[in-house]
């Protein structure tokens, strides 16, 4: 049940990157580090929401799992998302 989580953080983080990218003009290698950065809070948030629940403690394998998994959802979504050149 959580992988759904970090796969559903992923999808609603495309609209999120896409909008602040909108909002403070950023594109390029600036974009990529946006990018990065929306997903590694996402990732947190997801994976304290999924532990909070079982009263458990998360290690960083867990974070970086979680990272991996909402930047592959993120990826896919844009992906999925992006318009087909003419």
């Amino acid at each position: 049940m959580e992988q759904i989580l970090y796969w559903l953080a992923g999808g609603l983080g495309v609209p999120l990157v896409n909008g602040l990218k909108s909002w403070l003009r950023i594109d390029g290698k600036g974009a990529v580090w946006l990018t990065a950065a929306v997903a590694a809070v996402l990732a947190t948030i997801a994976v304290l929401v999924t532990e909070a629940g079982q009263w458990a403690e998360f290690t960083p394998e867990q974070l970086f799992a979680a990272f991996g998994q909402v930047m592959a959802a993120a990826t896919l979504a844009y992906k999925l998302m992006a318009k087909p050149a003419a």
